[in-house]
């Protein structure tokens, strides 16, 4: 009788146990996956910048042109560098950088403009 007692008591401790352990390797397996993905995300955000920039040179190329530009070289990154893409998150991810961009450009204008009206002014 003490022997099953000590069975079932050394069973139950190590269900815990495996239970606790299984726990840690899954959640350390989704932490590395998400790190993975995060670390992917800023690559692709890194060549976003880098092909907005060489499609602001285009001159005769309009917005949507420039964009398909970016999206495109983008798409052909992540397929050298074994890289996930993901369409939707790269389209918002261009026009948030666009739209930043033009934010900092039109404040940078106005100080410009400003700096010339108090110089003008004499002052």
């Amino acid at each position: 009788m003490e022997y099953i007692a000590t069975i079932i008591s050394i069973s139950c401790t190590a269900a815990g146990l495996l239970a606790t352990a299984i726990t840690f390797i899954a959640r350390f397996i989704k932490a590395a996956k998400d790190k993975k993905k995060a670390a992917d995300i800023n690559k692709i955000c890194e060549a976003i910048l880098l092909f907005i920039t060489q499609a602001e040179g285009f001159l005769n190329y309009n917005g949507r042109e420039k964009k398909e530009f970016v999206t495109t070289k983008v798409n052909q990154f992540a397929i050298e560098k074994k890289i996930a893409f993901d369409s939707q998150l790269v389209s918002t991810k261009i026009e948030e950088l666009v739209k930043l961009t033009r934010e900092v450009n039109a404040r940078e204008k106005d100080r410009v403009q400003k700096s010339i009206i108090i110089t003008a002014k004499g002052g």
